[in-house]
């Protein structure tokens, strides 16, 4: 079975056994193996699981075996949704679709093609010109389906709390590293999905992408606790262009053409906007991404200037100085 299908099959599972343990009685855990058809192991890591997020579910003795039920006061709430909001949730799969080749697209794919099936003929036809009208497809920057192990494994391994060992091939310095990581989640930003953890060598957090760049991913037998101050959609927020590396506060100067349409975008790490009287504007970062903003500053091009700080200012234009000296004896390294 392709990785992508368990990860979908899980899914189901989780939900087919939710709904059992919902039951006025709950249910065995001889059952769940019968109606599932997986073994016992992976039906107590499931309950594990599923006690961490629900927990209203009561663990009892039954005679020789374990049932599994909520609590008295506990109502599981079934899925109802009106039929404007069914129709809302079947373009998700296009909004998504920079997701394709991953475990979740696929799960999502999945769900949503239920969800259609439940809409009456007449409804599915209004979907259908609604669709002709409006186009919220995203392509994906990624061969997500080339990694889609290795997600899948990740995911996992998160869920469970089980440390990874990652080999990783370092852009920067160009060597494979051999990296122990406690796996806190998933995120997506600036066009990668990354695996983000605290990292056993550089004792901090940090993230791995998810691409060619990652060589190997192995799920080790071993727990780790996670830390209750840790905040992953804090930490994916982060830095700037996807790098975190050093804390810089910078003052950039934007010219027209680009400031023009530099105004018109949101920019992680802007504390403060300045319009100017030549259509110019002053913008006033504070970032943990100093790279990053380089990046950033050397795309825009001439219309930028780096004000503050001095040390900034200076490592933007001793780069410059290395791309024009490629560019002083035409046609030297054709």
């Amino acid at each position: 079975m392709p990785q992508r299908r368990a990860d979908e099959k899980q899914i189901e599972r989780h939900w087919l056994i939710l709904n059992k343990i919902g039951r006025r009685y709950g249910v065995a855990k001889r059952e769940l193996i019968q109606e599932t058809g997986v073994s016992e192991r992976t039906i107590e890591r499931d309950i594990r699981v599923l006690m961490r997020y629900f927990p209203s579910i009561l663990k009892e003795k039954d005679g020789q075996q374990k049932r599994y039920r909520f609590k008295e006061d506990y109502l599981f709430p079934a899925l109802d949704l009106p039929l404007l909001e069914r129709m809302a949730l079947t373009l998700a799969q296009d909004v998504t679709s920079f997701l394709e080749g991953t475990p979740y697209y696929d799960a999502l794919a999945s769900a949503i093609g239920k969800i259609k099936d439940t809409l009456p003929a007449e409804n599915r036809d209004y979907f259908n010109r609604m669709r002709e009208v409006l186009a919220l497809r995203l392509q994906p920057m990624k061969d997500f389906q080339a990694v889609a192990s290795k997600i899948a494994q990740a995911q996992e391994a998160c869920t469970d709390r089980r440390r990874v060992e990652l080999t990783y091939y370092a852009a920067s310095s160009g060597e494979s590293l051999q990296r122990k990581v406690n796996p806190y989640g998933i995120a997506y930003s600036d066009n990668a999905l990354r695996l983000i953890g605290y990292c056993h060598t550089r004792e901090d957090f940090r993230e791995f992408v998810f691409d060619d760049r990652m060589r190997t991913l192995t799920v080790l037998d071993e727990t780790f606790e996670r830390r209750a101050d840790f905040s992953l959609n804090e930490y994916a927020a982060r830095g700037f262009g996807g790098i975190k590396d050093q804390s810089v506060e910078a003052v950039i100067r934007v010219g027209p053409p680009a400031s023009r349409w530099v105004r018109t975008q949101r920019w992680s790490g802007l504390q403060k906007r300045v319009d100017l009287a030549d259509d110019g504007i002053e913008m006033h970062f504070d970032t943990e991404g100093r790279e990053g903003l380089m990046r950033q500053v050397l795309h825009w091009g001439s219309c930028a200037e780096v004000l503050s700080p001095t040390d900034f200012r200076e490592e933007v234009a001793e780069e410059i100085r290395k791309m024009a000296r490629k560019y002083e004896a035409p046609g030297a390294h054709v």
